[in-house]
């Protein structure tokens, strides 16, 4: 195809293609597309729809109707990756497919790597962990630990995902005969379907080089500074006492109650935020906190309704030559042609505003590596 029909659309449209087959956590987490957010800029924030909550009744003599409320979440739009590289006379003279793999290719890949470090570093948010710190997951009985997480999670075991760095797959793959002889999967593209290290107990394990770590500063000694202690679903806690400083993405435990938490903000080492659903049982005052104070590499396990990732149109800069904004399922690319007059210079601009999240932080797991 010669050079004069590479446009924008049809840019766009290879460049989406390129996408989805370079993605491996965008393509395994939920993904919400919301049209009606055109125009939206880095720091806005939208609403994603969670699910209706319903509370199953015993059937006596009468039925209760209860209203089908959808819960939302807000989402803030943090990231607008953006890869712009010029074009010179002799380079618009290559066919598309050459174009592809000389240019777009590897401005898309960048693009793409971004998108899943974006999205894997989500794993801050999540409030349950298993696993032991600084110890990669290496046997099928730390798998087996991983399944029974979810399980305790109420995980639905339909589509369960686990995405783990290159040294866990590696550990795995000479340690646990099950990993060799598991199905291989990958629907999403081809790197979904090369990450894939097929499915084992119930669940599809991945491998993905962007997983995130978390640097702790070991805090310890923290203990609930309340006279009357905090209730059940409280998620702003008051705490004395600790020694190290306290940091967003640190995972704990309250005496007395027995779910785990994460801070998700800090004010210094007084009072800290934790997830939405706050605390699982009241605490009293004086409760000692217990955090993970080892480095560690956050692999995730879970449902991917538990983590969702939005890409949001781009306005269409009205200085431009020509410019297109291409989405489908979820995934979105602005393309924007100009040309620079001092250089003499065609430039291909590709890019994406985008936010995630962890909305149901029950729904995931940390695997500590």
């Amino acid at each position: 195809m010669a050079n004069t029909f590479l446009t924008p659309s049809v840019i766009g449209r290879e460049a989406l293609l390129i996408l989805e087959n370079e993605l491996v956590a965008a393509n395994l987490f939920n993904r919400s597309y919301a049209d009606e957010f055109r125009g939206a800029k880095v720091g806005d924030t939208i609403s994603v729809r969670g699910p209706a909550s319903f509370t199953a009744q015993e059937f006596t003599s009468t039925t209760t109707t209860q209203d089908a409320t959808e819960s939302s979440r807000n989402l803030t739009l943090e990231k607008h990756f953006d890869v712009t590289f010029a074009v010179t006379s002799k380079q618009w003279t290559l066919e598309l497919e050459n174009f592809r793999q000389q240019l777009l290719e590897p401005a898309v890949s960048a693009i793409a790597q971004s998108i899943d470090a974006y999205i894997l570093g989500k794993a801050n948010q999540i409030p349950n962990f298993v696993g032991t710190a600084g110890d990669p997951p290496d046997s099928l009985a730390d798998m087996v630990a991983v399944v029974k997480k979810m399980d305790d999670l109420k995980v639905p075991t339909r589509g369960r995902i686990a995405i783990l760095d290159s040294q866990a797959k590696a550990d795995m793959l000479g340690n646990v005969t099950q990993v060799l002889q598991a199905d291989q999967r990958g629907d999403g593209g081809a790197a979904l379907r090369e990450a894939s290290m097929g499915r084992i107990l119930g669940t599809d394990f991945y491998m993905d080089q962007n997983i995130a770590s978390h640097d702790t500063n070991g805090p310890a000694s923290y203990l609930i500074n309340s006279g009357s202690g905090f209730a059940a679903g409280v998620t702003t806690l008051t705490v004395d006492g600790g020694s190290n400083t306290i940091k967003v993405g640190d995972v704990f435990t309250v005496a007395g109650d027995t779910k785990q938490h994460v801070v998700l903000a800090t004010n210094g080492s007084t009072s800290i935020t934790i997830e939405e659903t706050g605390l699982g049982a009241a605490v009293a005052d004086n409760a000692a906190l217990t955090f993970e104070t080892t480095d560690h590499v956050m692999n995730i396990a879970g449902h991917p309704n538990g983590l969702t990732y939005a890409a949001v149109p781009l306005e269409l800069p009205s200085g431009a030559a020509r410019a297109e904004y291409i989405a489908d399922r979820g995934l979105g690319l602005r393309i924007v042609f100009d040309y620079d007059g001092s250089t003499k210079t065609d430039t291909i601009s590709i890019d994406v505003l985008c936010g995630a999240k962890v909305i149901q932080g029950d729904l995931l797991t940390r695997v500590l590596g």
